[in-house]
């Protein structure tokens, strides 16, 4: 896939135990798309997003938040120059996605409430991102030989309380940066997952989670979304070692541009964890 540059990403979606048992469907949604720059270069555009457990039609409101994204993504990287990339542009985009649900709300006769989620997003070009986040989850990405995330999850006063797009304080809750450095793989992960991937008394990304998932994308030989590592992922996030640690729903994306290589040495971040918080391998993925 010429157009895909050196990227290459997987992304799934997967319904949490607890939904599966209760007959609902997942509430999350994620979006990737590799961008053509006006000078030919690549860019990759991802979102991710959580609907609000409490929300009808949230599913709903997290498809949309991803989409809206990524096509005002699309719409400023067609034109953006290098004095563009500032965290205001994160504003404007906000803008848009809730103009988006509020429609979305109005043609079904309902409040926007009902189409609450989170949201999680990044453009990466050659040589600087931007990262925005609204709510829990996270976005990791590997710099030198640490997986860090760049925001911590966002939570409220209460246990499982977090922020939405919807709400009308919104952009009080917008976290957005800009790094002027190559960023060569990154995920964006759900909160069903920050169990697994993070390591809360560091407040760091927990690498062995990573590593191994990170490598079986490195070693596939082409470049894009392959399918069969897609269909792979689903299993991995549905599988019995995951489904004991959290009951949630769990959306993960995950995208390299790093070659095939080598296991990386995991960094030693003083992340050990007791017996009953161990992380499967990713062998399956």
């Amino acid at each position: 896939m010429k157009e895909a540059g050196d990227w290459r990403w997987v992304q799934a979606a997967v319904t949490g135990v607890a939904h599966q048992i209760s007959g609902s469907a997942c509430q999350d949604a994620c979006a990737t798309q590799c961008l053509i720059l006006p000078d030919g270069s690549p860019a990759l555009a991802l979102a991710a997003a959580d609907g609000a457990g409490s929300a009808a039609r949230s599913r709903e409101g997290a498809e949309q938040a991803c989409q809206t994204l990524l096509a005002e993504c699309t719409a400023w990287l067609a034109q953006a120059t290098e004095e563009d990339w500032t965290p205001a542009v994160a504003e404007s985009w906000l803008r848009s996605v809730q103009t988006a649900l509020i429609q979305q709300a109005t043609e079904a006769e309902l409040p926007i409430r009902e189409f609450a989620c989170t949201l999680l997003g990044a453009v990466i070009a050659a040589n600087r991102a931007l990262f925005l986040q609204i709510g829990d989850g996270a976005i990791v990405i590997h710099t030198g030989d640490r997986y860090q995330p760049v925001f911590w999850p966002q939570g409220g006063e209460y246990p499982n309380e977090t922020f939405f797009v919807t709400a009308a304080d919104a952009a009080r809750s917008l976290e957005c940066t800009v790094l002027v450095e190559p960023i060569a793989e990154i995920a964006l992960l759900t909160d069903g997952l920050q169990p697994l991937a993070l390591h809360y008394q560091s407040r760091q990304a927990y690498a062995p989670f990573f590593q191994p998932l990170f490598q079986c994308l490195r070693d596939y030989p082409k470049t894009g979304c392959p399918l069969e590592l897609a269909a792979a992922l689903e299993r991995f996030l549905d599988s019995p070692p995951i489904n004991q640690r959290t009951h949630d729903d769990k959306t993960l994306i995950l995208a390299s541009r790093r070659p095939a290589q080598t296991p990386l040495p995991l960094a030693d971040e003083g992340q050990d964890r007791d017996a009953d918080q161990e992380v499967p391998g990713a062998e399956t993925v």
